[in-house]
C-alpha cells in the first residue's frame, strides 16, 4: 500500500495551524492571510512579487523554487537577509514556525506537483 501524497487542503490546515484563524497579527502581514479563501489554481499560481520577494509561492516539482517552501524553512531569501522566516513569529507572537514533519510535508506536496 502506497503513502497518499499531501493535498492541497492539507496544506491549508497547516498554515491555518501555524497562523491560527483567530489570530488578529496577520493583517498587518504584508501578505496577510492570503490563503484563506483561495482555489488551488490560485494559490500554486500565485507570485510573491508584492512582498519583496520575487518569484513564485509555489513551483510545482520544485521546493527549491517555491517561496512557500523557502519561507516555511527560514531558506534564503527567508532567512532575515531579504525577508524574515514565516511565520514571522518576532511580529505575531500567537503563530509558530513549521515543525520537520510539516515541513516534509509541503516538500512532498510540492514534489508531487502540487495536487488539489
Amino acid at each position: 500500500m502506497g503513502v497518499t501524497a499531501p493535498t492541497f487542503a492539507d496544506i491549508l490546515r497547516l498554515l491555518d495551524a501555524l497562523v491560527p484563524t483567530n489570530d488578529q497579527n496577520i493583517d498587518s502581514a504584508p501578505h496577510q492571510a492570503f490563503w484563506r479563501g483561495m482555489t488551488r489554481d490560485q494559490f500554486v499560481s500565485k507570485t510573491t512579487d508584492e512582498w519583496n520577494v520575487t518569484g513564485r509561492l509555489v513551483t510545482p516539482g520544485d521546493p527549491g523554487k517555491s517561496n512557500l517552501f523557502l519561507a516555511l524553512s527560514g531558506m534564503s531569501p527567508f532567512d532575515g537577509s531579504v525577508a524574515e522566516q514565516m511565520p514571522d513569529t518576532n511580529q505575531d507572537f500567537n503563530a509558530r514556525h513549521a515543525t520537520a514533519d510539516e515541513l516534509k510535508m509541503v516538500e512532498t506536496w510540492i514534489k508531487a506537483n502540487a495536487p488539489g
